[in-house]
């Protein structure tokens, strides 16, 4: 069992500590907001959970607008509303996080390393800023993320942030990936090439998947089931829509597993 106090920030976990390195920690993360961080958190935590049968614990450090969290309390209100029939023990928990200082996001990243046992992968969704105190440059700096996904846009500004964001990260041991989100489909593919290779000039990852601009990664409000979900994984929805979204998360997957046997081999 996994018990959260967000007041105290600490969570209690009850597991096995023979485990300790079969956990993968993971977020995608931008310095500024409005970049689909949060969907793609939400996605991903969905498709490791629904499509995969991973074990999932989110923590949701956006606060104070907690989006993660409330798109769950939103489903969660429509589903009654709608009186369809639902455990609520298969949805993945979404816990918000008050860490306030950074002694209890230290804290967290402490505790963090006996979640192992019961859970396969601790999704992070971070609020869009990148200073000293903010958490996710703590819990970097203290190795506690296995890996940093950054969504990256056909702008001159976002492209030279994010590269430098990367860098950043690099240099405290923060392993990144970045790949391109929000792809018209207009530009000439040599453009994309000719970006990866200047990224991969300072040794910074960037997938070859790509992500194209979609209305259906906008939030619907009234319904459940669409493809921006935390109860369920739209797989159909998504093949049809967004592909490259499939392609990506299985590329992490298996980074993640790759992190996993890695970590064994250390240990052996």
């Amino acid at each position: 069992m996994i018990y959260l106090n967000t007041n105290m920030v600490l969570f209690y976990i009850f597991v096995q500590t023979d485990q300790i390195n079969g956990m993968t920690v993971l977020s995608f993360f931008s310095a500024k907001g409005g970049t689909g961080k949060t969907t793609f958190n939400m996605l991903f935590a969905s498709f490791l959970q629904y499509k995969l049968g991973k074990q999932i614990l989110v923590l949701d450090f956006d606060r104070p607008e907690y989006n993660f969290s409330y798109t769950r309390k939103r489903e969660m209100a429509i589903l009654d509303k709608e009186c369809k029939d639902y455990n609520a023990n298969n949805f993945y928990p979404v816990e918000e996080v008050e860490a306030l200082n950074e002694t209890e996001i230290i804290r967290i990243a402490d505790m963090m390393k006996d979640v192992s046992g019961e859970v396969d992968y601790i999704i992070m969704d971070f609020p869009g800023s990148f200073s000293d105190s903010d958490a996710v440059c703590i819990l970097a700096m203290k190795q506690a993320i296995d890996i940093i996904v950054i969504p990256v846009e056909l702008d001159g500004m976002n492209i030279a942030s994010s590269k430098a964001l990367a860098q950043i990260f690099q240099e405290c041991g923060q392993k990144t990936l970045l790949f391109f989100n929000r792809v018209h489909g207009k530009e000439k593919t040599e453009l994309y090439d000719e970006l990866r290779a200047w990224f991969n000039e300072n040794d910074v990852a960037i997938s070859s998947n790509m992500i194209k601009n979609s209305l259906s990664m906008k939030k619907e409000m009234g319904t459940t089931g669409y493809l921006r979900s935390t109860t369920c994984f739209p797989e159909k929805l998504i093949k049809e829509k967004n592909p490259g979204i499939l392609n990506l998360f299985n590329e992490i997957v298996g980074y993640g597993e790759r992190e996993m046997e890695q970590k064994s081999g250390l240990d052996d």
